[in-house]
């Protein structure tokens, strides 16, 4: 039981600055705020990056060939055309 109550009591310590930050300041009456626009971030932190291509060295993803386990319709292989053979024994899951 002590250690159920001791328990109980570190949640509550470690959740309860949370609590506090989801409260709203207050605003004072008589000054303005400048409020920033939503798009903020789009137009300031991301108009200095540029485009780039990011992708693999070698350009993949053509099916040479795909065969099918005549016994056994989940199995099956697929050939690349940058090389490669993959087999899957569940239809495709993993």
């Amino acid at each position: 039981m002590k250690q159920i109550l001791t328990l109980l009591l570190a949640a509550a310590m470690a959740f309860a600055p949370a609590l506090n930050a989801q409260q709203r300041k207050q605003k004072k009456a008589g000054k303005e705020t400048s409020e920033t626009p939503a798009y903020f971030l789009d137009t300031v932190s991301l108009s200095g990056l540029k485009w780039r291509s990011i992708g693999p060295a070698v350009t993949s993803g053509r099916i040479a060939d795909f065969a099918v386990h005549p016994g056994n319709r989940s199995v099956y292989f697929v050939a690349s055309a940058s090389g490669g053979v993959w087999k899957t024994e569940n239809a495709g899951t993993t």
